[in-house]
Formats: C-alpha cells, structure tokens, sequence
C-alpha cells in the first residue's frame, strides 16, 4: 500500500510537470514560427539565437524552481539509483547522475547537452568513475559495466 502511494504522489507530481512542459513546448512553437515569417536572415538570425538563450535559460530554471536534477530523475528510477548507490556509495551524486545516463545509453555529448555542460566536462568525469570504479577493461562500455554489476547479486 505505501508502495502504491508513492507511486501516485510521484505519478501526480510527473503529471503536473509534463502539463507545465507541454505548455512550454507550445510557446516555443510558436516563438520558432513567429521566427519563420521573418524575412530578413539577419533579424531572423538574431531572433534564432535569443531563442535558444532563453530556452537555455528557462529549460535550466524548470529544473531548478521544482528539485534538484538528481531527486527528478531519483522519482522515476528508485531501483537503479538504489542500486548504485549500495554498490558503489564512493560515488558523488553528480557521479551517479552521469552514471544514469550513461546506463541509458547517451553519448558524453548528449549528456553535456542535457545538464548544461562541456563535453570535455563529462568525459573528464567520466574517466573519473571508471578509476573509481576500477573498471580496466578498455573494451567494455560503462553501459555494459553497469548492466552486469548491477544486475547481478553479490
């Protein structure tokens, strides 16, 4: 019953931030058609990038008004980030999100893209958890690092 609970506290809370993000998505629309009509390429250019500083700015601000990134992702995936943390608990949360990522399969550069970042920034991290993770083999992929040990009992 608690498990049932939290599941519907978080699936009410998911839904609130999808409506405020759908709405968002909507206004941009919008902002890129508006931009569309302009015949001019400089102006059109200068609105261009305006745009993408204030979904820059706005797409870091959502995050930021509700929880912080890790607690977000934490909702929705409770097992994983369990997991890591048991096995792994020399890990920083900063380590553990990128660990998540890279879980999910994204690339260095997505992840950049998605927490703000330079791509130099999370390959560095990124080498970081390998050697605090010991991982030696060149060969395997943090995905298939992960995948094993977490998916395996001790």
């Amino acid at each position: 019953k608690a498990s049932l609970n939290y599941l519907q506290g978080n699936h009410e809370k998911l839904r609130v931030k999808v409506k405020g993000l759908e709405g968002y998505i909507n206004e941009v629309k919008r902002e890129v058609k508006a931009i569309s009509t302009v015949d001019e390429v400089n102006e059109q250019r200068n609105k261009i990038n305006e745009l993408y500083k204030n979904v820059r700015l706005n797409s870091s601000t959502v995050l930021s008004r509700n929880e912080n990134h890790l607690e977000l992702i934490n909702d929705l995936n409770v097992d994983f980030f369990s997991k890591i943390s048991e096995k792994f608990p020399q890990l920083s949360d900063s380590e553990i999100i990128i660990c998540y990522y890279l879980y999910t399969e994204f690339k260095s550069k997505e992840i950049a893209v998605f927490l703000g970042s330079s791509t130099r920034a999370i390959e560095s991290k990124r080498y970081r958890i390998r050697k605090k993770l010991d991982i030696q083999e060149r060969h395997m992929s943090m995905f298939e690092f992960f995948n094993i040990a977490l998916n395996t009992s001790d």
